[in-house]
């Protein structure tokens, strides 16, 4: 964002703010206290707000308003995230870890017989270090299939077999060329765990035009620096033509005039546009 400033003359890096609200003592738990507080250190480096210990409670389009009653001023937000299971969770008669359905080492539903939960909403036991596994990608994938597998066997009758999985590693890009990782207990952080994480993220990447393409991008933008592009959704073609009609019957009853629609087909031509 600050890098962006200099594309827009009417901006001032001054001007710019950006605050991370996380509801734990540090960043990045599943990677480790360590870990943690070196991401935290690198975005304070580039002039990143860090909060911690609250959660956003609220936004009325002024202020986000955060769990200890403080708030931030922002006419505009733009990005929120969390990790949270689907309400419709709360409704269930079952025990629950912090929202997530908590199950047995088969990935059932203990209270409630017939229900399987995997993923987010579940709360799965991990044997070994008596915790609960993390809810990423890599454990959810792995926990849907021994679900499955595991609803077939209550089918026909076999015995059920228990979720193991060793986490092979976890990896997080902090920006600027720059990340964090723990891959088979060992830790990386800097360039080296930032190269880590781009190189799992291609390999994830379906087929090999897209490979080339996503590797042509980043090659590019590390010798010429990334393009600034504008996208215009449908959501917001319809509230700028909400805007150009407030405006058209605005001006038509300053002229005392009665006010007439817009010209047909504006939002279609806009939305093209």
């Amino acid at each position: 964002m600050r890098e962006t400033t200099k594309y827009y003359p009417s901006l001032r890096e001054e001007g710019i703010r950006v605050v991370v609200v996380h509801p734990g003592k540090f960043l990045l738990p599943e990677l480790g206290e360590e870990l943690g507080i070196y991401a935290e250190r690198k975005l304070r480096d580039r002039s990143v707000e860090v909060i911690k210990g609250v959660r956003v409670s609220g936004y009325d389009g002024s202020a986000v308003r955060l769990s200890d009653g403080t708030s931030i001023a922002a006419s505009t937000l733009v990005w929120t995230a969390g990790v949270k299971p689907n309400r419709v969770i709360e409704s269930l008669p079952s025990g629950k870890e912090r929202g997530r359905l908590r199950v047995n080492e088969f990935l059932a539903v203990p209270e409630v017989n017939g229900v399987w939960a995997a993923g987010d909403g579940a709360a799965v036991p991990n044997g070994e270090t008596g915790e609960f596994y993390p809810p990423t990608a890599q454990h959810g994938l792995r926990e849907a299939v021994a679900a499955a597998k595991n609803i077939e066997a209550t089918i026909i009758g076999r015995p059920l077999q228990p979720f193991r999985y060793r986490t092979i590693g976890l990896l997080a890009s902090i920006g600027h060329r720059t990340g964090v990782a723990k891959v088979c207990g060992i830790k990386f952080s800097g360039f080296i765990a930032w190269w880590m994480w781009r190189t799992i993220y291609l390999a994830k990447v379906p087929r090999l035009s897209k490979k080339l393409r996503v590797m042509m991008d980043w090659t590019l933008d590390s010798f010429f620096g990334r393009e600034i592009e504008q996208t215009v959704t449908f959501r917001d073609a319809e509230a700028i033509a909400d805007r150009l009609a407030r405006v058209h019957a605005r001006t038509i009853q300053m002229n005392g005039l009665s006010a007439a629609p817009l010209p047909g087909g504006t939002l279609q031509s806009i939305a093209q546009s």
